[in-house]
């Protein structure tokens, strides 16, 4: 057996081994054996060696008395572990560094914080033009940005009510949407095509281009997005599969599976 061989074979039996731990969480309740070789399309002779490795390392019990298999909490308090350690702008630096080269612009990343948007990262495009964010400093509102309506479309329309009356609809520019039902439209139509526009609704002659990053969830823990002026702004069609391709690549990141 050559050494590439045998590196093969291993990576099959981890890939394997991976896939059986993502069928076994999906379990409700106790599982057994059976059940779980044919949910995993794996053998039963298989699966069962899987499983005494799961429990020699504290992954797994069997319940005593029973054929019945259940997983124990280990994984989930590396899961909490991994997830104390894990850095938003640390991580999806390179995401944001690659839509920089790639539009020569500048790029930001934004988490949502008691209803406004909080720009946690940015790195400047070639032309060093930050305008926007500057004169907004480190917190932005969310009914008039690329980032802010991609978070705005995730909440119910209770919460969306709600929003109104706390933050209101303040004009900003002749392009803010300032009306409850014309946003409510606006963000039925991000919903649908997933990704968002500032269209000078902030600051006129700035137009950006956001898209969401979701978690293992599906849930949306930041919105990645580019801005440059009106004038040299690229052609829509490239630029929008460019960054939803860049936003499913950095919620992979986070876990998330399309």
């Amino acid at each position: 057996m050559t050494e590439e061989t045998s590196a093969t074979r291993k990576n099959l039996s981890l890939d394997k081994a991976l896939g059986l731990l993502e069928v076994m969480v999906t379990y409700q309740r106790p599982f057994r054996l059976l059940d779980l070789a044919s949910d995993s399309g794996l053998s039963t002779s298989t699966v069962h060696r899987f499983l005494k490795t799961y429990i020699d390392s504290g992954y797994v019990q069997q319940a005593k008395g029973t054929k019945l298999y259940y997983m124990t909490l280990k994984l989930a308090g590396i899961g909490n572990t991994c997830h104390q350690n894990f850095s938003l702008s640390n991580n999806l630096q390179p995401f944001m560094e690659r839509v920089s080269d790639h539009f020569q612009e500048a790029s930001s990343l934004c988490i949502e914080n008691d209803m406004n948007v909080v720009y946690i990262a940015t790195h400047e495009g070639p032309a060093r033009l930050l305008s926007t964010l500057s004169r907004i400093g480190k917190v932005a509102p969310m009914h008039c940005t690329g980032v802010g309506k991609l978070f705005l479309a995730e909440y119910s329309d209770k919460k969306l009510e709600t929003f109104v009356k706390v933050k209101g609809l303040t004009r900003y520019t002749w392009n803010t949407i300032c009306d409850p039902s014309s946003l409510r439209k606006e963000l039925e139509i991000i919903r649908r095509q997933g990704y968002s526009w500032d269209n000078e609704e902030c600051e006129i002659g700035a137009r950006c281009l956001a898209v969401p990053v979701r978690d293992y969830s599906g849930a949306i823990v930041a919105a990645l997005s580019f801005s440059c002026p009106v004038a040299r702004f690229p052609n829509e069609e490239s630029a929008i599969a460019f960054m939803k391709s860049i936003g499913l690549e950095a919620s992979r990141e986070l876990g998330f599976s399309a």
